[in-house]
């Protein structure tokens, strides 16, 4: 395994996710452009990617946390022909009927709940993604955040640190358009249109609150 980027980010993943793997998966280094050295303050060498796609045997993680950028690395693995690692088959907190895509990172001390999918390339290092929630593709849960139940997450959102996205109900899901951004610590108990920008301390549309 090896993993993209070379950030405390991608260092704290790699760990939690050969810890998951009791030892079935081998650290290898990073892939990383313009980092300025072949070697990372941890020890572990840096590679390119295009020495990478020359290996057998190898899958990559992509912890990167803005979901646009993820996106993009992850259009240029695939035309590489690199295996795409994620947390699926580890023995994370998830519950068995939760289903998650393909490269999906999940950290060791994120909870997801029953009935939720989380979709393709999306990042989970929050607290909780609970019950019957649903969240697209390349979707960023920043460290402590909480999603709670009966919840509908659209493409490439991005929710902050400590942030919370309060529950629905099974008539009336709670809605977070597809390109929204949660800020930090922000508490989200409405629906948040695509692409909307919201903050603390009761979150609603940044351009609403300057207002």
């Amino acid at each position: 395994m090896v993993c993209f980027g070379a950030s405390g980010t991608c260092v704290q993943v790699t760990l939690d996710l050969v810890h998951q793997s009791r030892g079935a998966v081998r650290f290898s280094g990073y892939v990383a452009d313009g980092f300025g050295s072949r070697v990372h303050a941890d020890g572990h060498p840096v590679y390119s990617l295009e020495e990478v796609a020359e290996w057998d045997d190898v899958g990559i993680v992509v912890p990167i946390h803005d979901p646009r950028d993820r996106r993009g690395v992850f259009t240029r693995i695939r035309e590489l022909g690199i295996p795409i690692l994620g947390s699926r088959g580890l023995p994370h907190l998830s519950h068995p009927a939760a289903e998650l895509g393909e490269g999906v990172i999940v950290s060791s001390t994120t909870r997801v709940g029953f009935a939720t999918s989380i979709g393709n390339a999306s990042l989970a290092l929050g607290d909780l993604v609970a019950h019957d929630v649903t969240v697209g593709e390349y979707c960023t849960f920043a460290a402590g955040s909480i999603v709670l139940g009966h919840v509908n997450i659209g493409d490439d959102v991005f929710v902050g640190a400590g942030a919370i996205i309060k529950n629905g109900t099974s008539s009336r899901p709670l809605n977070i358009g597809s390109g929204a951004v949660i800020g930090v610590g922000a508490v989200v108990d409405r629906d948040v249109p695509p692409g909307a920008v919201v903050i603390s301390p009761r979150a609603r549309p940044l351009r609403e609150a300057l207002s």
